[in-house]
């Protein structure tokens, strides 16, 4: 990790979050010992059900990406993020047929134009996605089907390039540090400010913290609880106990000093038990650790807190990667889940596709 990178982390990872579960609550909260994995090997390809393949597919240049995942799923549209360093653009997909649609692609610093694209937001009751812009205090509503503008809001400024998590059906979470801890503004479907929450005494790292999307809601994950947002509270999802595994923020510290110094991360890292991605729906949850070197994607029944899956794998650049097995009984190396209302969608990566396919697949299926 670069110091520049370090520098990025050390703000993004100054923040906190939310979800619901799939706008459910549980009464009590699941607890998952992830000491416990460390000795479990890794399981048999994941069966899973009412699967669909499809793969991606377009006539323009457009149309095929390099590092995306997917930020949404409405009605047969899937949208996807780029980012690439050299992109910054929402692509959508049919994910019946694969078909190339469209995409937002305004990269500019003009007025409806942005430097990049830190948190996309898409509202299906109107078609449109929500793009905050962090360096001028407005947000930018384009249509997904035209791909056009369709109108700049307003908003006050909050200086933070921490990258907004949520989504327009529940809250879009913005983090903002302040002297006494963090606090977390939150916005409706026309970005308009409902409520905050304030965590006094929060105290952030580059290693030790979890802020994501999991499906189009937002995770935060402090010491060992992981939390949901709902306007106006953190909701618990599920203690994550990690033990003497966990990263403290006295020791991220000592970390993110070492690898300033030119320590190998990796190395400096490979004590600790490191949670890097959710995604979780109807009772399963999807999580994403990285430890030794590795990483490892499990899948956990929330109602018991039971281990139903591992994987492990060694693209730690890869948020999430499991393998399933089809009906025909071939199995697939599926990476980027998403997970909404009871479905499940990944991405194949080229490396995986048909010999004579130059692009990804797209990946659908229930648990």
């Amino acid at each position: 990790m670069s110091k520049s990178t370090i520098a990025l982390v050390a703000v993004i990872a100054v923040i906190a979050a939310a979800c619901v579960r799939d706008n459910e609550t549980t009464s009590t909260t699941p607890s998952l010992d992830l000491t416990e994995n460390i000795s479990v090997d890794e399981s048999a390809a994941l069966p899973v059900k009412d699967l669909a393949y499809v793969q991606l597919n377009g006539d323009s240049a457009a149309a095929y990406f390099k590092d995306a995942v997917i930020i949404d799923v409405v009605g047969d549209t899937a949208v996807l993020l780029e980012k690439d360093p050299s992109m910054s653009r929402l692509i959508m997909y049919n994910i019946d047929s694969g078909e190339y649609l469209g995409e937002i692609n305004h990269r500019g610093q003009g007025p409806g134009e942005y430097r990049v694209i830190l948190g996309a937001f898409v509202n299906g009751k109107d078609g449109s996605v929500l793009l905050p812009n962090f360096d001028n205090p407005s947000v930018y509503k384009y249509s997904l089907a035209a791909d056009t503008l369709m109108t700049t809001i307003d908003r006050k400024m909050v200086m933070s390039m921490i990258e907004p998590v949520g989504g327009t059906g529940s809250a879009i979470n913005v983090a903002t540090p302040t002297p006494d801890g963090l606090k977390v503004l939150q916005y409706d479907d026309n970005y308009a400010l409902i409520d905050s929450i304030e965590v006094d005494g929060f105290r952030g790292g580059n290693f030790n913290l979890l802020w994501a999307n999991a499906g189009n809601v937002g995770v935060f994950m402090m010491a060992d609880t992981l939390y949901t947002f709902v306007p106006g509270a953190m909701q618990p999802l599920a203690i994550l106990k990690r033990g003497n595994y966990a990263l403290t923020p006295e020791q991220d510290q000592e970390t993110t000093m070492k690898v300033m110094d030119g320590a190998h991360e990796i190395e400096v890292l490979r004590p600790y038990i490191l949670v890097r991605d959710v995604q979780f729906t109807d009772g399963k949850m999807l999580l994403t650790t990285m430890h030794d070197g590795h990483k490892y994607s499990d899948i956990y029944d929330m109602d018991n807190g039971s281990l139903i899956y591992r994987n492990k794998y060694e693209r730690l650049s890869t948020p999430s990667n499991i393998v399933v097995s089809c009906p025909d009984g071939k199995t697939i190396e599926v990476e980027r889940l998403f997970a909404k209302e009871g479905k499940w969608y990944g991405i194949v990566s080229e490396d995986n596709v048909a010999a004579d396919s130059s692009n990804c697949a797209l990946v659908c299926f229930s648990l």
